[in-house]
């Protein structure tokens, strides 16, 4: 007997569970269905070392709800207040134990519909007698089948994701090396990979192996200066201390092509490029290892679930599924992508983790809402004056986590009807490359966006400046003499820029306080509205200060 539901997503991790809270909320039809006997099982061994990336920032100066989950980055969206991860942990960098615990007491108290301890062995798409047409078809390990209309795979990592070259058998990975330091002491070993989790290992290993060599095979990219979260961050470079400052371990820019065994020694083989030398080229060579490790990350979609006339297409080697703008499967019709898989959308901001696909995940809920029932997305409805749109502006840009954590990928957007006396829409929180898709917005005579964004590295060289020269206060006439994170206002014409421009940057992220004594505390909203009003004719509307906050009180 087949079990039908509208909607059934793969996996009750924080995506699954997200989702879920949002079904729930609109009483919709779904099923949740995980493998493992817990919500969040992922958390129970990984990361290997235990400490998570994610901060856990609990006291921010300021009261609202919205801006301190900014600094939040583990608790899901819900109306309970009281349902926050800083309940669970007081550490910066908590521990993956304390968000397995948080996310199973989620799980419960939202009551969210999960079936455990059944994995998905098998998906297709039919045409059955007596059935709807186009349903997907699910087989689980216990024997049964489930069918839906709708399917979101919510799998986060599904695999260890391996360089494709001779004697990697030969290597452990992140998932399965041993992770006793004892059995590193005195050993050469070499890591390769160049991301987190090669770090994590670096670290955990350090004091114990008489040199670590991370074999990164290209520049490192820190995610201090590239804003990308997911690159190096800082709490793993502490091998790059010891590097710098003699202590034998190191980083090396090499690419290992092939692996082989004498003795007890692992042989790496590896290619250099050598553009630095007199004769540039590349450089082949060997190192012996006691211990090799390969951190190289993870595969995001496993395509073997699927049958052949469901089954979605990928990028990059198969690890990412091609998705539209929406998250929904390029060539797979009511098939979506979420959780950590939306970082295929955005490898810019926050979409691969928890404080940013929480709200790609309302944004999904609500799509999902205007094309299955009819329910229409989400739009504030301001009077054709001035002053309402650009405080609604700045509230946003200095309150709202969503477009904070999610900068230059999802923003809000402005429509200024032709007819005088329609209203203006305003819709909030929308993926800035989906928006730029939709007819609504390309035939709008009158469109502005607004996003959080840095001043790209390639503006600020142009102006003959780089990012961490900025350390001091910015000037409110000179655009280029700010690099931090601000939001950029831009005019749009049935679909093409015409205009932009930017917030004076701000060290706490309100564009509504003064940043120093005698300050204006209006300048950001002022500079919106002259904006606004040297492309669009609207009323003035009553002035008002935006805030009384201030850092000083």
């Amino acid at each position: 007997m087949t079990i039908h539901r509208e909607t059934i997503i793969v996996g009750a991790g924080p995506a699954g569970l997200q989702m879920g809270y949002f079904m729930n909320k609109a009483k919709r039809d779904y099923l949740i269905l995980e493998a493992a006997t817990k919500a969040a099982n992922f958390f129970t061994h990984l990361p290997r070392h235990r400490r998570l990336l994610s901060t856990n920032k609990r006291f921010n100066l300021f009261p609202e709800y919205e801006f301190n989950m900014r600094h939040d980055w583990n608790s899901l969206l819900s109306d309970d207040r009281s349902l926050l991860f800083p309940k669970y942990s007081s550490d910066l960098y908590p521990q993956a134990d304390d968000l397995f615990r948080y996310m199973n007491d989620f799980a419960i108290k939202m009551e969210i519909k999960a079936r455990y301890n059944t994995a998905v062995v098998n998906i297709s798409k039919e045409d059955r007698p007596g059935a709807a047409s186009g349903l997907f078809y699910l087989k689980t390990s216990d024997d049964r089948e489930y069918s839906c209309k709708v399917l979101i795979m919510a799998t986060g990592a599904v695999s260890e994701r391996l360089p494709d070259f001779p004697g990697i058998e030969l290597a452990d990975t992140y998932a399965n090396h041993d992770l006793d330091p004892k059995k590193y002491q005195g050993k050469r070993v070499a890591i390769i990979g160049r991301g987190n989790s090669a770090f994590e290992v670096t670290n955990n290993l350090a004091g114990h192996a008489v040199y670590l060599h991370i074999l990164g095979g290209r520049k490192l990219s820190h995610a201090w200066n590239t804003h990308y979260i997911g690159d190096l961050r800082a709490i793993n470079n502490t091998i790059l201390d010891m590097y710098q400052l003699k202590s034998l371990h190191s980083y090396m820019g090499i690419k290992a092509v092939k692996l082989s065994k004498e003795g007890d020694e692992v042989i790496v083989h590896y290619r250099d490029t050598v553009l630095h030398f007199p004769t540039p080229g590349y450089y082949n060579d060997t190192i012996p290892y006691d211990k090799v490790i390969v951190c190289t990350g993870w595969n995001y979609v496993d395509t073997s679930l699927f049958a052949d006339n469901c089954k979605p297409a990928t990028k990059e080697d198969g690890k990412y599924p091609l998705l539209k703008t929406n998250w929904e499967s390029h060539n797979i019709d009511n098939l979506y992508f979420m959780g950590t898989v939306m970082e295929a959308n955005d490898r810019k901001s926050a979409s691969g983790f928890i404080h940013g696909f929480r709200y790609n995940i309302r944004t999904l809920h609500h799509l999902m809402e205007e094309r299955y029932h009819k329910v229409a997305y989400p739009v504030r409805m301001l009077s054709r004056d001035c002053e309402p749109v650009a405080d609604t502006m700045i509230e946003r840009a200095s309150v709202e986590s969503s477009i904070y954590q999610l900068h230059s990928f999802m923003g809000d957007v402005v429509i200024v009807p032709e007819d005088p006396k329609e209203k203006i829409k305003y819709y909030a929180d929308l993926p800035v490359n989906y928006v730029m898709e939709q007819d609504w917005f390309k035939n709008a005579k009158h469109a502005f966006t607004m996003v959080q964004t840095f001043t790209s590295d390639r503006r600020l060289s142009e102006h003959g400046k780089v990012s961490l020269s900025f350390v001091r206060l910015p000037s409110n006439e000179e655009q280029y003499s700010q690099a931090f994170l601000r939001p950029a206002l831009r005019y749009y014409s049935k679909g093409k820029i015409v205009d932009e421009i930017y917030a004076v940057e701000n060290l706490v992220l309100r564009f509504d306080t003064e940043d120093f004594e005698g300050d204006n505390v209006d300048k950001n909203k002022n500079l919106f509205k002259n904006f606004i009003n040297k492309h669009v004719n609207l009323n003035p509307g009553k002035n008002t200060t935006t805030t009384s906050w201030s850092p000083r009180k």
